[in-house]
């Protein structure tokens, strides 16, 4: 009889095994696949200059901004309207941001080509 009653468990245990960690692998990765589609970022002419942030491996996109200083960790760039990732997609932001390299640490600035 006691060894029915582990059997039982043991059973009892793979299925909720499978149903607990092999179930929501197959789903995530094989029936729900979420959108798996390439970034777009937004065209060179709308956002010539990429702003990346080191520390957080964040990318804000923009045309317009001010930097204030030379020294690599304590400039400050003043962005005049701005594109940032939200979700998936790039989104477009008409206000201000101001990214210090005293808070935000190293950003690195490019100029975007085709």
């Amino acid at each position: 009889m006691f060894w029915k009653i582990v059997k039982v468990l043991l059973v009892l245990g793979v299925i909720a095994f499978l149903m607990l960690v092999i179930g929501p692998c197959v789903y995530y990765n094989y029936i729900d696949k979420g959108d798996t589609a390439q970034v777009s970022m937004p065209d060179v002419e709308k956002a010539p200059n990429s702003f990346y942030i080191e520390n957080t491996g964040g990318l804000i996109l923009s045309s317009d901004y001010e930097q204030h200083g030379q020294t690599a960790g304590s400039r400050l760039f003043i962005l005049h309207g701005y594109w940032e990732m939200r979700g998936n997609k790039f989104k477009h932001n008409d206000g201000t941001i101001t990214l210090d390299e005293n808070i935000f640490g190293k950003i690195t600035v490019e100029t975007r080509t085709k």
